[in-house]
């Protein structure tokens, strides 16, 4: 069970469901990061106001509060006071307050600090009288709410008398929450507040310090007492059209008793009373303001108006509010892991199931957003827009790392089969495995371990193996060395191919220097063998250049990249004729005439090979050009004038240079050969059909 559970441990797929889930909570902890409050991501507030803009309001907006604001405009800014000494006064507050209790308002919310409030001391009689008037609309169950603006460098509160007389749980703060753009989208419904410093003193001054609720949530709260408990922020639905009444005006009607127009304005209302004048700094834009732009810019909004729309949205439930972290964080790794799903279904081959879905998840986003928006859920779009971007950046990412590792690992593979150079050209360009041939001029190289069937009876299969391996390995790394082709290995001889599948321009002298290289490598490999106690292996090697047919052969099913044609045939043959010559390596005219410029070569003979028209002269490849030793070349030298004398049937004379050239290079085989014939031609020469050529029975 253990052994199960550490290869499950160790498998792909758990490397992949391990990396699914690492980045599933990575990236989700990152969009919840970019979603905390006051991170004012580029565009988000923008994609709030569309969506907003677009969302159709619910048919239960349509049974509206009454929300009636009593503007401080320019008509009551600019009235001359000619019928009463100073407009804001207690007096006529508390005349206006008086008016509205009787014209049966519901409640009364006043957004705009009151003299005695700003450090103006003002009568105390008349400050008693705005007083009586509080306390009558308690007693009338008319709650009076105050607004309040509070910072933290310069906490600011009402006097204490009128903290006592308001109530303490009717002090709003007026406080709005900017975004990025300056636009007010939402409100807070709660903060902690405290008092400010004595001065000269380390200690808190007495005020309301329990003082945490906003003035728009306060007096939603006083309208509707059955409201729903709230804490944090909500955001404005914006969708409210409120009846504005100049303060001028309601004081005039109140002057003169007209509790009519009271009543008819303010029955059953909730009214607000706060500055829209032209003058007022406190305006600000709002996503409805971004659809009313014009030439003239932004239209902005009356600070109290913004007030009057958040009320509205918490009277009518239809505040928008962002999910809880835990809520959103658990959303975002949902959203990670089905995006990342492909990976985790992922075969170990290059399979991807469902290879569409990261894609599809970001696309579907958005929408998804805009369907949680009209439900009054605002998920925050660029973070999730900006991690599924990313998941689908790791998506590809890790579908082209494994792409790759399989493109290597199949790479890997074919060239233990396969030629690297034709490898490389199946996997860059699979059409090459279509059936079919080209012709080429290419040098193909036959080489064969001589006696190596009669070896192998004589050892065990593990042993013959091992040693046949070991001579495929030297041979190969001197065809590779060289940019050779194995076209195959047959038992224990090789096919090699230069000039396909990649041309070479010199095909022929790589071809000739790659067979000398494998002659040195395998008297390396000897030399081990016979320290192991191992048979010596001999191997001859034929060459030859000319035409081929070179393409894929076979069936549809296995197909083998090969060469064909004459020019394979006779290299073949040339194997065999090392043996009448005790040579190694041997060499066609054609592979002579293209690269002898660059390697020795020693002319043998002409022969005709059974099965075979005509004849051919062979050659044997001696060493590049530079690499004989003065004795070799002397010999080589005294050898083909020799050859020339013997073909012209002056036998004496090529017998005379033989045997110079066995005093140079006793050892040499081929000058044995010709003296030896010569010597038999000498009292017995040919008649005079006689062509110079050697037949072969060897096929």
């Amino acid at each position: 069970m253990f052994d199960g559970l550490i290869r499950l441990l160790n498998s792909a797929s758990w490397s992949r469901f391990r990396l699914t889930l690492y980045s599933s909570v990575l990236l989700s902890l990152l969009g919840l990061m970019m979603s905390l409050p006051g991170t004012n991501l580029p565009f988000e507030g923008s994609i709030y106001d569309l969506m907003l803009h677009y969302r159709p309001r619910p048919e239960s907006a349509l049974e509206k509060p009454k929300i009636v604001i009593i503007a401080i405009d320019d008509a009551t800014l600019n009235n001359p006071y000619q019928t009463h000494p100073e407009l804001f006064s207690p007096v006529v507050w508390a005349s206006i307050l008086d008016a509205l209790v009787l014209g049966g308002a519901k409640v009364v919310a006043i957004h705009r600090p009151l003299p005695s409030t700003e450090g103006r001391a003002y009568p105390l009689e008349e400050e008693a009288i705005w007083f009586s008037s509080v306390q009558q609309a308690k007693r009338d169950f008319v709650p009076v709410i105050y607004g309040f603006r509070w910072f933290i460098d310069l906490p600011f509160f009402p006097s204490p008398k009128f903290i006592e007389i308001m109530g303490q749980d009717k002090l709003g703060f007026l406080n709005l929450i900017h975004d990025r753009d300056n636009k007010v989208r939402s409100l807070a419904i709660n903060r902690t507040i405290v008092a400010p410093m004595e001065e000269n003193s380390g200690d808190r001054d007495e005020g309301p310090e329990d003082v945490r609720l906003s003035f728009a949530y306060l007096a939603a709260k006083a309208m509707d007492p059955a409201m729903k408990e709230l804490k944090g922020n909500f955001y404005i639905d914006y969708g409210g059209v409120f009846t504005k009444v100049s303060f001028n005006q309601v004081y005039e009607q109140a002057i003169h008793g007209q509790i009519d127009f009271f009543k008819h304005l303010f029955g059953e209302a909730l009214v607000l009373i706060g500055d829209t004048s032209s003058q007022n700094l406190d305006a600000y834009p709002t996503p409805n303001s971004a659809y009313a732009s014009g030439d003239r810019g932004w239209n902005l909004t009356s600070a109290v108006e913004i007030q009057a729309q958040g009320i509205e949205t918490l009277l009518l439930g239809l505040q928008i509010k962002n999910p809880s972290w835990l809520t959103l964080w658990a959303f975002f790794f949902g959203l990670m892991v089905l995006a990342l799903l492909p990976i985790l279904l992922s075969a170990p081959k290059d399979v991807y199931l469902l290879p569409w879905l990261p894609a599809a998840v970001l696309i579907a986003y958005p929408v998804v957003a805009f369907i949680a928006f009209r439900r009054y859920v605002f998920l925050p779009v660029i973070p999730g827009v900006s991690i599924l971007l990313l998941a689908n950046a790791l998506y590809w990412g890790v579908k082209a790392r494994e792409a790759k590792k399989i493109q290597r690992t199949s790479s890997q593979a074919l060239n233990l089969y396969l030629n690297p150079a034709l490898a490389g050209q199946i996997i860059h360009n699979p059409e090459i495995l279509q059936r079919r041939g080209e012709q080429r001029i290419v040098t193909v190289l036959f080489a064969d371990i001589v006696g190596f069937t009669s070896m192998a009876e004589t050892m065990e299969t593990a042993q013959m193996v091992d040693i046949l391996n070991q001579y495929y390995d030297s041979m190969n790394t001197a065809i590779e060395r060289y940019d050779g082709f194995v076209d195959k290995f047959v038992g224990d001889a090789i096919m090699a191919v230069w000039g396909a599948p990649s041309s070479q321009p010199r095909h022929a002298v790589a071809a000739c220097l790659s067979a000398l290289m494998q002659q040195k490598l395998l008297e390396d490999l000897n030399r081990n063998f016979s320290a192991a106690g191992q048979p010596l292996l001999h191997a001859l090697i034929g060459l030859n250049t000319g035409s081929v047919i070179a393409g894929n052969i076979g069936a549809k099913q296995r197909l083998n990249y090969t060469v064909m044609g004459d020019t394979v045939n006779l290299a073949s043959r040339l194997v065999g004729v090392n043996k009448i010559f005790n040579t190694t390596i041997l060499a066609s005219e054609a592979t002579v005439a293209m690269a002898k410029e660059e390697v020795c070569f020693r002319t043998l003979d002409r022969v005709r090979v059974k099965g075979r028209k005509g004849s051919l002269k062979v050659y044997e490849v001696m060493a590049p050009i530079g690499g004989l030793t003065p004795q070799q070349a002397q010999a080589v030298n005294y050898f083909e004038r020799a050859l020339n004398h013997y073909w012209s049937r002056d036998f004496s004379g090529a017998l005379l240079r033989a045997e110079a050239a066995l005093k140079v290079l006793p050892t040499d085989i081929p000058s044995q050969i010709l003296a030896q014939k010569c010597r038999e031609f000498i009292p017995n020469p040919p008649g005079q059909d006689w062509d110079g050529v050697t037949f072969l029975e060897i096929k």
